[in-house]
């Protein structure tokens, strides 16, 4: 699957921004990958937050029953990083035995992932496999399956509030005009009810 990258006048940084449907379409090309490799899971284990939205696609084109969700914590608050990451959420019941599918959205800077991976590893499932939609070159975890990789920033459809937030602010700073960064917003395909309420 090819994303329409979108670049803007005087900025290095390129932008996707996935719909659902292409989040879905995602989800179930993984999907097929695994199933023709014939694995089959117990439970998926997925990753706080942003792993939460398309679970329920995985669960689905999977036929997986048992789903937890683990949440990791690196900062304690802006720019105030933990000398070790921090389990704020941790596994309901034990995955001893079991046939995991940890699962995130992406594979950023990779250390959530590597972290939860080793967690889990202490809980002595049968197998851990690994698998995102999307992925980064310059990720210290390369997940067993992956949808897509890029280098683009990531503008996800269940973050958009988060993403005109960080983003409005990192325009503002560089100048540019409100009226200018609501055309943005509306270029990456953020309802423009949500530009207007939010910003």
């Amino acid at each position: 699957m090819n994303f329409k990258v979108i670049k803007f006048p005087g900025e290095d940084t390129s932008y996707i921004a996935p719909t659902w449907e292409e989040m879905n379409q995602l989800a179930f090309e993984i999907a097929q990958k695994i199933i023709k490799a014939k694995l089959k899971f117990d439970r998926i284990v997925t990753l706080a937050k942003g792993g939460w939205p398309m679970t329920r696609s995985m669960v689905d084109f999977l036929s997986v029953d048992k789903v937890a969700s683990i949440g990791v914590k690196f900062y304690s608050g802006i720019n105030q990083k933990l000398p070790q990451p921090q389990v704020y959420q941790d596994l309901p019941e034990s995955i001893r035995g079991e046939n995991i599918l940890l699962f995130d959205d992406v594979a950023d800077s990779g250390g959530s992932l590597k972290f939860v991976w080793k967690h889990l590893n202490r809980h002595r499932p049968k197998s851990i496999t690994t698998a995102t939609l999307l992925y980064k070159p310059w990720s210290v975890f390369k997940p067993d399956y992956y949808g897509v990789a890029t280098s683009a920033w990531i503008i996800f459809p269940y973050e958009a509030v988060d993403a005109t937030n960080v983003l409005g602010k990192k325009w503002q700073q560089q100048g540019i005009k409100a009226s200018e960064i609501k055309k943005r917003f509306k270029t990456l395909g953020i309802n423009q009810d949500w530009i207007e309420f939010y910003i």
